[in-house]
């Protein structure tokens, strides 16, 4: 099953490019330490209501969450933001937002995400 972990509300911010490229700076650097099975997400089409900024990867048991989510958390806390953790469909395309985390909504709990997306 593959998972997203994207910004939440980049569209409701004044600057999102800047947000934007701050977070894609950050998880350059970060997968670049890591030997992770992750890939950066960076849509940014013309329309900046779509525009999606985090990572992707497959989800096979709770352990493969850790990683990204004290990654994500910890730069959530620092900008103030909140990211959204859902299903993607290779074939459809389609996302499917689960639940969420940051700044405001606090800090991701491993466990209570497996169990939201079904525990493997």
């Amino acid at each position: 099953m593959k998972l997203y972990v994207l910004l939440d509300g980049l569209a409701d911010d004044e600057n999102p490019a800047t947000v934007a490229d701050k977070l894609q700076a950050a998880i350059n650097l970060w997968l670049a330490s890591e030997e992770l099975e992750i890939t950066l997400v960076d849509e940014r089409p013309e329309d900046k209501e779509s525009w999606q900024v985090g990572v992707q990867f497959e989800y096979q048991r709770k352990a493969t969450l850790k990683a990204p989510l004290d990654f994500l958390f910890k730069w959530a806390k620092k900008a103030e933001r909140e990211f959204v953790i859902g299903f993607y469909d290779k074939r459809s395309g389609e996302r499917e937002d689960v639940c969420y985390f940051g700044f405001e909504e606090g800090k991701p709990d491993v466990s209570e995400v497996a169990m939201y997306l079904g525990n493997f």
